[in-house]
């Protein structure tokens, strides 16, 4: 390790620049004219749903778990949108469906104990041919919104996915590291291209893959929602949300995979307009699964994220920006404050190699001959406390495009290993401090840390 990194490591260890103290910069300017924007969009822009209520068991649904009642819901919603919006309201029960579709001015109402059942017949979600999805093939998902205006899921009721069915085929199987390539599982709940959305109080749970899809949406609102499934089940995201405004509050995630983890895809987006733009996520607690995530698809690029007042318990990943060569685009203007992070495996993760996770210059991937590549600037860290990780943090970026402009203030960071940065410019530690307990607190490669550049270094075995 160069003689530079061994100083500037003691030099954060020992916690030289922190304070006990609260320390706390005022708000960019553009964190205080984002958050502004979606409180506005919070008190003007909820749906609107008529005050009609259509309850399924007027239609024939019965709560037996037993029988399939998809005819029946289907036609609840079909004479709700004929009488131009209302609630549709699953009652007291369990409700066994197929897939279902909403429409506009609509309100999913799952009432207290209530359970939604979807059923685990394969057969159920084969979609016909008009229904196929070019961008996932396979099967339908279990509840959908398409192009709709004014859509609401409320109660404090359980839709329940029942993926228990699904995931077998699905998990990596023994002696197998690539298992065979599978159609795509359905999802929960998918909102697409839809405007003035709001899912509240609801128990989502088990789905056979992602919980909650609002994808290409703008003005959307999550609020008090409970995602779970089992911590061992594959590629179970808890919300995978795309698009624009959105205000997502105490809400607790505890399942297989991302916690939450915005899509910037690049079917709808560009550095000037992204596809993924104004997110604020407040009180929000995150527990197994892999943290609050962006990617890995960043090519439709993304700005503008505020994540304040969340705590991280036993998650796999705390903050989670990933991309690869070859889906990568730009990212900026991202603020993390006041988070508490205890049995976190990885605090702080950015990598532009994703799924690869290169920890040394020898292992990063050669790259492809591509413009989509991976760019991460103007990211803030304030107010962190995180305790009992293996790993302080890694930031893995591309040597064309290094992570740019990072800032920790009143970070304290607890592992039992440092924090490893490789290509990046503008790291700075203001009043912070990294406590490893084996080996060095930084480990930098190619980087510019608090004005010092580290040219190389070597980590300890």
């Amino acid at each position: 390790m160069s003689h530079r990194n061994i100083l500037l490591g003691a030099f954060i260890a020992l916690g030289l620049a922190s304070s006990a103290a609260q320390v706390r910069a005022a708000d960019p300017v553009w964190a205080r004219h984002m958050i502004k924007k979606i409180h506005l969009m919070v008190k003007r822009d909820k749906p609107i749903i008529p005050h009609r209520v259509f309850n399924i068991t007027a239609y024939g649904a019965v709560g037996n778990g037993k029988k399939l009642n998809t005819r029946a819901i289907s036609q609840t919603i079909a004479a709700c949108a004929k009488a131009g919006g209302g609630e549709v309201l699953i009652p007291a029960g369990r409700f066994l469906t197929g897939p279902l579709t909403l429409k506009s001015k609509m309100n999913l109402h799952v009432a207290a104990g209530a359970t939604l059942l979807m059923a685990t017949n394969p057969a159920l979600y084969i979609p016909s041919p008009a229904q196929r999805n070019i961008v996932h093939p396979g099967y339908r998902n279990c509840i959908v919104a398409l192009r709709a205006n004014n859509v609401e899921i409320s109660g404090h009721g359980v839709i329940d996915g029942q993926g228990q069915a699904w995931w077998p085929r699905y998990r990596n199987l023994p002696g197998h590291k690539h298992p065979p390539k599978l159609p795509h599982r359905p999802f929960l709940v998918v909102l697409d291209g839809c405007h003035r959305v709001m899912v509240q109080n609801v128990h989502l749970e088990n789905s056979p893959m992602f919980h909650l899809v609002p994808t290409r949406c703008r003005d959307v609102i999550i609020d008090h929602v409970l995602i779970t499934a089992p911590i061992n089940t594959p590629n179970t995201d808890a919300c995978d949300p795309s698009g624009w405004n959105f205000y997502i509050t105490h809400c607790t995630f505890n399942e297989g995979d991302d916690c939450i983890a915005i899509k910037a895809s690049a079917r709808h987006g560009t550095p000037s307009h992204p596809s993924c733009e104004n997110y604020l996520i407040t009180h929000c607690t995150f527990k197994h699964g892999h943290g609050m995530s962006v990617g890995g698809q960043t090519n439709g690029c993304l700005k503008y994220v505020v994540v304040r007042n969340c705590t991280f318990d036993h998650t796999h990943r705390g903050v989670r920006l990933k991309a690869g060569p070859r889906y990568g685009g730009l990212v900026e203007y991202l603020l993390y404050q006041n988070l508490t992070m205890h049995n976190v495996r990885l605090p702080v993760f950015i990598n532009s190699f994703y799924p690869k996770k290169p920890k040394t210059p020898s292992q990063i991937p050669a790259l492809p001959r591509t413009h989509l590549l991976p760019i991460w600037k103007h990211v803030i860290f304030e107010n962190i406390v995180s305790t009992h990780s293996p790993h302080a943090g890694r930031i893995s970026a591309l040597t064309q495009f290094p992570a740019t402009d990072i800032t920790f203030r009143n970070v304290h960071i607890h592992a039992n290993r440092g924090f490893t940065i490789m290509n990046a410019r503008g790291i700075r530690f203001i009043h912070s401090s990294i406590s490893a307990a084996h080996g060095p607190a930084i480990i930098a490669y190619n980087a510019r840390i608090s004005g010092i550049h580290l040219k190389s270094g070597k980590s300890r075995p």
